[in-house]
């Protein structure tokens, strides 16, 4: 126990908190800036078993932000889930770490959050996180939603009693309309600090649940302000209230196919029907440069690019991989 010696002597965790963090599992889906810090701390911590769920590589760009991973990761552009599970046990070889290098969604989300005790959410975009709330409110799982963009950090827990996410953001954003860190960067302290939130909200549910406070805490460590909402359920939830569980369907919200003799991929993952002038704008105003026709718009990231159609289609051009057009697609249209 001389491990945890100073996190035993805090009154509100001694032998007894400590045990059960031993006995618990968290799963952490996504391995970038809010899932490195947050799987290292609930390692250092000594939870029993942690789980990390991501499908991407580290990259250079990955260093800034994302904790634990070196320039030899990115070089040998390991699977996060795998470098990181590395590191972290170099760190506590006591703790059982689980990689599990796949794509969070659809009728995966509930096979892979089976049998964890709280589930952390450190992914950055709205599909999943929509699916995980979906699939812990199947398994009637707390979990902890994070966020992060430029200076700015956001963090609430959902447990089953409460509200859920739906109560908080009932439908997905227009595309063009969520945060992006690609296009709007994003500082390591705000990241840091949602994810150090973020544990400390899953210590709480694990060793003393009835200190949850149930409010919505936003900062913005560039202004030096913190505020919280309070979050009530919604009784008119499609989600908690109405049993609703379409992130759940066995596409997950989110196709890809690639397009025979050219390098690029089809993304479907949002809306069925797009207004391409009310996204242009959107786009315009995160300082890309856009050209629309009737039935389509056209936009150029970091050699990427993506033409979205009326009927909700994106067109990624300049990779035929299916994880990075989804990335690019995320990143960009923000959903």
């Amino acid at each position: 126990m001389e491990r945890y010696s100073r996190q035993i002597a805090l009154p509100f965790v001694g032998k007894d908190g400590q045990a059960k963090l031993g006995a618990s599992k968290v799963t952490v889906v996504g391995c970038g800036a809010l899932g490195t810090v947050s799987a290292e701390l609930l390692v250092r911590a000594g939870v029993g078993s942690v789980q990390i769920v991501d499908r991407d590589i580290v990259e250079l760009s990955n260093l800034q932000r994302q904790l634990l991973y070196t320039e030899r990761d990115a070089a040998e552009r390991l699977p996060k889930a795998l470098a990181l599970a590395a590191h972290l046990k170099a760190i506590n070889s006591a703790v059982e770490v689980q990689p599990v290098v796949a794509d969070f969604g659809g009728n995966k989300a509930v096979a892979l959050l089976s049998g964890s005790t709280v589930v952390v959410d450190a992914t950055d975009n709205y599909v999943t996180r929509f699916t995980i709330n979906d699939a812990c409110l199947e398994l009637k799982l707390p979990w902890v939603y994070g966020g992060a963009s430029g200076s700015r950090g956001m963090m609430a827990t959902f447990r089953e009693e409460g509200a859920c996410f739906r109560c908080l953001f009932s439908e997905l954003p227009a595309l063009g309309a969520g945060d992006s860190c690609e296009l709007e960067g994003v500082l390591a302290s705000a990241t840091t600090i949602v994810a150090a939130l973020q544990v400390a909200e899953v210590m709480k549910l694990i060793i003393a649940p009835n200190a949850m406070h149930g409010c919505v805490l936003e900062f913005d460590v560039w202004k030096g302000s913190f505020h919280t909402i309070p979050l009530e359920r919604d009784d008119r939830c499609p989600a908690c209230k109405g049993g609703q569980r379409l992130f759940l369907a066995d596409d997950g919200l989110s196709q890809t196919s690639f397009v025979c003799g050219r390098n690029s991929v089809l993304v479907r993952s949002g809306p069925s029907e797009v207004n391409l002038g009310a996204l242009a704008g959107l786009l315009a105003a995160k300082g890309l440069e856009v050209k629309q026709t009737k039935y389509s718009l056209r936009v150029e990231v970091k050699e990427r690019e993506i033409i979205v159609f009326a009927d909700g289609r994106a067109l990624i051009n300049g990779t035929n991989d299916a994880h990075e057009a989804l990335r690019v697609y995320q990143a960009v249209l923000g959903v």
